[in-house]
């Protein structure tokens, strides 16, 4: 065993790391990501923790928590939780009664939307009992500065089998393991850190020199906010802004404009080979089909409440994850213009189709980084302000994860599904498709603030989808 952490898991956090945990202190715009994974048996707990535990060595992350530093323009990093200790974060919980699909989802929600422990990492893992009909699950629940989708889902391969495994895995020492790498650790140096701040400003951001600068004393003194705000506060929000994209992409619904950091959580599914026969007929991919049902059912919400808007802001996401690597994020999030009023669900289809494929063609996009680069200059609060307010003016955000193509297993358990929740940041909802076997896994979570039926939406998306495999031909 090594005695030093893999390569890939760099201790000081990068920009795009730093920006997820610094908008994750506003409760809405909550980063995390978590998996419902809905399986045909329950699971031991013992088991769980030492295939955990097997897998930690080449995942260190996992053992590492948040230590943020005095230093202005300081980077976050990541240490060593000194007291770490597995079963704080594998943990088995009860299903209330009567332990039905929807005391399960309402689960899920709670655990989602419970705050990850100070100083502890942030992830956890609840196994549940008592689930109606003898079935098991469990929930899986990541911080976005972890890892994002994908690998999010290349971490929970540690628990994922391709085949039926009983065999609990030889005993990890862990102690042993946390021993060495706190030995072989150094201390970083982050006088250059300012530096690295000029570097990526000057860059993708195009800042003058006494803007940021500005924006560096912001960071150092908060009163300065109060005595600067016009200058520099403004140039932040124009150039954000400008990254967000057209207002002609923005939200035109009349009934999703209020927001709140409640959450309500709902599933469909889809036949893979259903979805990508119906994508093949219109001359599209299968997340672009998936997309397009989602806007047919968000204008069929709202037709359903007497109006029709002439158009759903939608986002979806783009990976640039090029390595094997687990930890880290790689992917670009891209708004689109879903047409509304007096559009076809095919001219739709065509319309998002031709939209997306630019996008999800082309090469590096800098305003993640740009943003990114921002978050250590930007007071929290004021990221958080701008982050909502982006937020606001998106219907749907989509986001899908490619999962085995072969039946899997937890144990012994076969995985009847596995429904992702991605963070839903201001917007109206959330929509996560992972593939599985030959089926798409959908999870939804939705602010109901915005969506005050999110059961009524969730029964219009699986018709939606329902709708597109019947007509796959």
């Amino acid at each position: 065993m090594s005695d030093t952490p893999p390569d890939d898991f760099e201790p000081t956090m990068s920009d795009d790391e730093a920006l997820m945990w610094r908008i994750g202190a506003d409760p809405w715009l909550d980063p995390s990501g978590s998996l419902l994974v809905v399986l045909d048996r329950p699971v031991d707990l013992d088991l769980l923790r030492r295939k955990v535990a097997a897998g930690i060595p080449s995942m260190p992350r996992l053992v590492e928590r948040v230590a943020d530093t005095d230093r202005p323009l300081g980077a976050l990093r990541w240490e060593i939780d000194p007291d770490f200790d597995l079963t704080n974060h594998v943990v088995e919980v009860a299903v209330p009664a009567p332990g039905d699909r929807r005391a399960l989802l309402d689960l899920t929600t709670e655990i989602h939307m419970t705050p990850f422990p100070a100083g502890r990492p942030p992830w956890r893992i609840a196994l549940v009992t008592d689930l109606a009909g003898g079935s098991g699950a469990l929930i899986a629940r990541l911080h976005h500065s972890v890892a994002d989708g994908t690998g999010g889902l290349r971490m929970a391969e540690i628990f994922l089998t391709l085949e039926p495994d009983t065999a609990p895995p030889p005993e990890t020492d862990l102690d042993a393991t946390l021993s060495e790498w706190r030995a072989s650790a150094t201390d970083h140096d982050l006088d250059d850190a300012a530096a690295a701040v000029w570097s990526a400003l000057a860059g993708p951001v195009g800042l003058s020199k006494s803007t940021a600068a500005e924006l560096a004393l912001i960071g150092a003194d908060p009163a300065r906010v109060q005595r600067t705000a016009g200058h520099a506060l403004d140039t932040v929000r124009t150039m954000i802004d400008q990254l967000a994209g057209d207002p002609y992409l923005d939200s035109t619904s009349e009934l999703w404009t209020r927001r709140s950091g409640g959450r309500y959580f709902v599933t469909a599914q889809m036949p893979l080979s259903g979805a990508r026969a119906a994508a093949k007929a219109r001359g599209g991919t299968i997340n672009d089909l998936y997309v397009t049902a989602l806007a047919d059912a968000a204008i069929a919400y709202h037709a359903e409440r007497g109006t029709e808007p002439q158009s759903v802001a939608m986002s979806f996401v783009r990976s640039t994850r090029t390595g094997s690597g687990a930890g880290g994020n790689a992917f670009v999030p891209i708004k689109v213009r879903a047409p509304g009023a007096g559009v076809t669900p095919n001219e739709r289809f065509a319309a998002l189709s031709n939209a997306m494929a630019p996008s999800a063609a082309s090469g590096g996009e800098p305003g993640l980084g740009a943003v990114s680069a921002l978050a250590a200059l930007i007071p929290t609060p004021v990221l958080t302000r701008l982050g909502r307010d982006q937020g606001a003016r998106i219907d749907v955000v989509t986001s899908n994860i490619r999962g085995a193509p072969v039946p899997i297993f937890v144990g012994d358990a076969h995985v009847l599904g596995t429904f992702p929740i991605g963070p839903v940041a201001g917007a109206a909802c959330n929509a996560t498709v992972m593939s599985r076997e030959d089926s798409l896994d959908i999870g939804v979570m939705v602010d109901p603030a915005a969506i005050d039926d999110p059961d009524r939406f969730g029964d219009i998306v699986q018709a939606t989808l329902d709708a597109y495999t019947a007509n796959a031909g």
